[in-house]
């Protein structure tokens, strides 16, 4: 069993040292106050229209009318889904978000820091370039990957490359004033066990974790890792360790029913966590399915914003 973090003993200090202040300041004798409704942000990530981008149809400032339409309240940019890195054109994606009410969430590069040591250098300066663009743009956190060994006989080589790499890449972003946020991707970071181990071995103040709710083993359907002997409790666990850490989710939609409801996860049970942790932070809509996203997506975003002010 792991043991609960320095971090995760703060943050749980700090909100039952909020709750105790709200005690106090109760007149003796008066009612206690019904609990107010707990409202998230959502925003939706630039790759859940993959296809769109891929054919020319979406660049990102369609994306952004995209959601406007859609009632988001911010936009999830991958550093890809930009027509380039050059000021101009991010001064320009800043000014659209503006014109259109959307905060930019996040953003996120893909690095792979796992299968060679020799690639490292390569992947430091994407991330570099990525914590350089997200301050530009004013996103609050990086996403960054730690990938996967290059065979299973060198797991734990892989997990120590990955060790140097994320803390590298923690210490560019504390330079420049971005965190970083390791998100769970299969490969490395399969289970909440994983997450725990990167985040203790780390040991970084400007490292975190971000929470995808699609990849860690034990769950049936599309895309998450598989591990022998693993179900849907192991699943749900994984969730449970990350969640107190977390600073930022990414809600996986697969395979939806006609209101949008999910059929690979639990979503009744996985905002059960997130409020049982006191969660504040963004909600991000990822969808990886195979129905037209036009269609798709919208229901997801309705299903989502249903639990998001309950």
């Amino acid at each position: 069993m792991e043991l609960v973090s320095k971090s995760e003993t703060t943050r749980r200090a700090m909100l039952a040292g909020a709750a105790g202040l709200v005690t106090a300041a109760r007149p003796a004798g008066a009612a206690a106050q019904p609990a107010l409704k707990k409202y998230y942000n959502v925003s939706c990530l630039t790759l859940s229209y993959g296809k769109q981008f891929s054919s020319g149809k979406m660049d990102i400032f369609s994306f952004l009318d995209t959601c406007r339409s859609l009632d988001l309240d911010g936009v999830d940019i991958h550093i890809q889904n930009l027509t380039g890195v050059d000021r101009a054109h991010l001064k320009d994606v800043r000014r659209q978000c503006l014109n259109r009410g959307l905060t930019i969430s996040s953003l996120c590069v893909t690095t792979e820091y796992g299968r060679s040591a020799e690639a490292i250098p390569k992947e430091l300066e994407k991330a570099r370039q990525a914590i350089d663009v997200g301050m530009f743009l004013g996103a609050p956190i990086l996403r960054v990957f730690v990938g996967s060994a290059p065979s299973p006989d060198k797991q734990e080589e892989a997990f120590r490359r990955g060790v140097d790499a994320l803390r590298k890449t923690a210490e560019i972003g504390a330079e420049a004033g971005m965190p970083v946020a390791l998100q769970n991707h299969s490969g490395l970071t399969s289970t909440g066990d994983d997450m725990l181990r990167f985040h203790r071995e780390v040991n970084h103040p400007n490292f975190t974790l971000l929470l995808d709710t699609g990849h860690f083993a034990g769950r049936d359907g599309p895309n998450g890792p598989r591990i022998p002997g693993l179900t849907y409790e192991d699943y749900y666990r994984s969730i449970e360790q990350v969640a107190p850490l977390t600073q930022f989710v990414r809600c996986k939609l697969y395979n939806l029913d006609a209101n949008g409801r999910e059929k690979w996860i639990d979503y009744d049970r996985v905002f059960k966590i997130l409020r049982g942790v006191r969660y504040n932070g963004f909600i991000s809509l990822v969808y990886e399915g195979q129905e037209d996203q036009a269609t798709a997506i919208p229901r997801g975003a309705r299903f989502l914003r249903s639990f998001t002010t309950t």
